[in-house]
């Protein structure tokens, strides 16, 4: 049997999630199991402030309008196929503490960090409002910040510090020390850059 020369990205965490039971799949995820009968039925995630559905036996993934990106459809995939169910520890750590993080903090801080950082630096209000909006919950991180689960056990922690007179403002992204029994590194900053990129753009 020949292998597809152009495999995609889907492939490998499609045929792990098929090959599972669908109510064990859920549970795992922190998801919902709506059963249909004779096999059927879908899956409903939980991704930021909405619902993705992923029905089986075909294993189609439906996002909402404002959330359905190639980015956060593949990374629902992978987190389906690879979590453990560990719950979130509330144990923050930053990107350079994560198993291959200190090979991409340059691209987390380029693409992520420094463009919120210039968007939302003197302007808390906006940020806040934008954050909320999003489904974030504020925490009790810098002068600002709000957490928000990518996935249910996928926790990203977004902190602002405002600037002043003699220190510019910066922001720092956080993630839960229980991330990468969900997502791998690589997985993690995309997710962060996804939210980044919905901050950024509403209105």
């Amino acid at each position: 049997m020949n292998k597809n020369p152009n495999p995609s990205p889907f492939d490998e965490p499609m045929r792990i999630i098929a090959s599972r039971n669908p109510k064990e799949v859920a549970r795992l995820a922190g998801a919902t199991w709506d059963e249909e009968g004779e096999g059927r039925g879908k899956i409903l995630l939980p991704v930021l402030n909405d619902i993705f559905r992923i029905t089986y036996p075909d294993i189609a993934i439906s996002a909402p309008k404002e959330l359905d990106t190639f980015t956060l459809k593949l990374l629902a995939a992978i987190y389906l196929s690879k979590t453990d169910g560990t719950s979130p520890s509330g144990i923050w750590k930053s990107f350079r503490e994560l198993p291959g993080g200190r090979s991409y903090e340059v691209v987390l801080k380029r693409c992520v960090e420094d463009p919120l950082q210039k968007k939302f630096g003197s302007d808390l209000t906006t940020f806040e409002k934008r954050a909320k909006k999003l489904g974030g919950k504020r925490e009790e991180l810098g002068d600002s910040s709000f957490s928000f689960a990518l996935f249910p056990k996928v926790k990203i922690a977004f902190v602002l510090w405002r600037g002043d007179e003699e220190f510019p403002s910066r922001f720092m992204l956080l993630f839960d020390e229980s991330a990468n029994r969900h997502l791998g590194t690589f997985d993690l900053r995309m997710g962060a850059e996804e939210i980044g990129k919905k901050l950024m753009a509403q209105n």
